[in-house]
């Protein structure tokens, strides 16, 4: 498989007389579409300096989104695309990544780069810089946790492949004191050293949310977990500007009249929580619910219209194409409210590990948020407009209930126990 290198010469020449001194080690990136690919594309569109990239050939297992790729072009150098094997947490996959990302940087740059950025979810990105890093490649890591690495959302542990105890592996456990290297060759898997690899090495951890960190502490033996929270940043998803919010027309679609419209854009899981804002929205009485739509924007509906249908309310949830990123940016304007959730989770010892990265997004566009959140999660703590709890079907049923007479001429329906004459 041949390796790829893109350069400034596809976005202009005048490009071609700058340099990088930061590179960004990220396995999944733009054009290949997913959460973490998003992420790391606004943190460089935020930050706004040039950087080289390296990232993976990922066609068998990401849809393409140009949209992306052209968001990030202006600060993009050199482009290194990488084609191995796209397995999670498997050494076939993880070391041609680090042998052929390593020499790449070898092959095209004289000088160490100042700077080394690299984000998980995918476990490579951590390895590679790693190594840059140890090796004298870098002067500086900056490693970035998406989510806890060794836990499933529903806090059970997520599998992981053996890391062998020889070859260029060798190099990093040289690179770490002794009580390190015992702790690693007793936790040799990929996904154990892609946390603690970062948490031996790195000069500045970087989390989304504080329960993220207390979770991945308490992974950690306590000799290790000072200086973590010592180099430990708390920084939530970027967001980016209100322009990338506008049309091309120069304005922002608007909310469709006489209608409480509300999109979600993702995968909609009924048995995640979901079912229980359809159950909610079923509750609503009839003049309420005849006035409000979900429309779902999602490649995988989860069973979201058979739900629908079941719960008795098929007319008022809608399944759409996916947007490309750019587009879902300008669309978000044209709903009343934009529904983000949370998940209900096993006991982690905290509210909730995960931030959803889909608020980051919301949170820029005009349009309302709508928030179904564990008390005390990191997306209970940020600002929303109308916020029910998970689990409570009757609170969201009045939150929706509010939420479309707010903006209408409805008024609330009376219950049993409302009297017209408030004497009696």
């Amino acid at each position: 498989m041949r390796d790829s290198f893109s350069n400034a010469s596809l976005w202009g020449c005048a490009m071609l007389e700058r340099t990088a001194d930061r590179l960004i080690v990220a396995f999944n990136f733009p054009p290949f579409t997913d959460g973490s690919a998003v992420t790391v594309a606004k943190r460089i569109i935020e930050a706004a300096v040039p950087v080289d990239v390296i990232a993976a050939d990922l066609s068998s297992v990401r849809a393409r989104d140009e949209s992306l790729i052209d968001l990030v072009a202006p600060w993009l150098i050199e482009h290194y695309t990488v084609k191995v094997p796209v397995l999670f947490a498997d050494e076939r996959s993880l070391v041609p990544f680090v042998e052929r990302g390593l020499g790449a940087v070898r092959r095209r740059r004289g000088l160490p780069y100042k700077e080394v950025y690299s984000r998980s979810m995918w476990p490579h990105s951590h390895f590679l810089a790693a190594r840059l890093r140890s090796e004298g490649d870098a002067h500086r890591w900056i490693a970035e946790f998406s989510d806890p690495i060794l836990w499933h959302v529903d806090a059970t542990p997520r599998p992981s492949g053996p890391m062998s105890l020889s070859g260029a592996n060798l190099r990093l456990l040289r690179a770490v004191g002794s009580r390190a290297q015992a702790f690693l060759r007793e936790h040799a898997t990929v996904l154990a050293w892609s946390q603690f690899i970062p948490f031996l090495l790195a000069d500045e951890l970087v989390f989304t949310n504080d329960q993220q960190l207390q979770v991945m502490l308490a992974d950690a033996p306590e000799w290790m977990r000072e200086d973590v929270e010592r180099r430990a940043t708390i920084s939530p998803h970027p967001t980016l500007t209100s322009p990338h919010y506008t049309a091309a027309n120069g304005s922002a679609p608007s909310s469709r009249p006489g209608r409480y419209s509300i999109g979600y854009f993702g995968t909609f899981y009924p048995n995640r929580g979901g079912g229980e804002f359809l159950e909610a929205i079923n509750l609503l009485p009839a003049p309420l619910r005849d006035s409000l739509t979900l429309d779902v924007y999602t490649d995988d509906a989860g069973g979201l219209l058979d739900a629908a249908s079941r719960l008795g309310v098929a007319d008022n949830v809608h399944r759409k194409a996916p947007l490309p990123f750019r587009r879902f940016l300008q669309t978000s304007g044209s709903y009343t409210a934009l529904l983000v959730n949370d998940i209900a989770t096993s006991p982690f010892g905290v509210p909730s590990p995960f931030l959803p990265s889909k608020y980051s997004d919301y949170v820029g566009s005009p349009t309302d948020t709508m928030a179904i959140t564990l008390p005390g999660s990191p997306l209970d703590q940020k600002h929303t407009r109308w916020r029910a709890h998970v689990g409570d079907v009757d609170g969201i049923a009045a939150m929706l209930a509010d939420a479309v007479i707010s903006v209408g001429e409805l008024d609330r329906p009376r219950s049993e126990n409302d009297s017209d004459n408030a004497g009696e």
